[in-house]
C-alpha cells in the first residue's frame, strides 16, 4: 500500500507543471515560448497554457536552462533550470514606442 501511494505521488509530480509565467500584475501569460537548453542540444519548445503553466521535462542531455519569450514582452536572461520547482517567472511588458 505504501508503495502504491509513493508511486502515485511520483506519477502526479511528473505530470505537474513545473514552470509558471505571469506578467507584472501577477496575471498568467498564455502562449509563452519556453525552450529548454543544454550544453549540447536545444530541446523542443513548450508553451504555457491559459493558466501560465508549462511542463518542462528533464530529458537527456541534462536541461540546464530555459530561454523564455513572448511577443510584446522583454526577453529575460537565460533562466537556471536547477532552481527549486515550480519555477515562477515574471515577464515585463516592452515600453511603448
Amino acid at each position: 500500500m505504501k508503495f502504491l501511494i509513493l508511486s502515485l505521488a511520483a506519477l502526479l509530480a511528473a505530470c505537474s507543471p513545473n514552470v509558471y509565467v505571469v506578467d507584472e500584475n501577477g496575471s498568467p501569460l498564455e502562449d509563452v515560448r519556453i525552450i529548454p537548453l543544454s550544453r549540447s542540444l536545444q530541446h523542443k519548445a513548450v508553451f504555457t497554457n491559459a493558466k501560465g503553466e508549462a511542463k518542462v521535462t528533464q530529458d537527456m542531455p541534462y536541461v540546464t536552462g530555459l530561454h523564455v519569450a513572448k511577443p510584446g514582452y522583454v526577453i529575460p536572461p537565460e533562466v537556471n533550470f536547477d532552481l527549486p520547482k515550480p519555477i515562477r517567472l515574471v515577464l515585463k511588458k516592452l515600453p511603448p514606442g
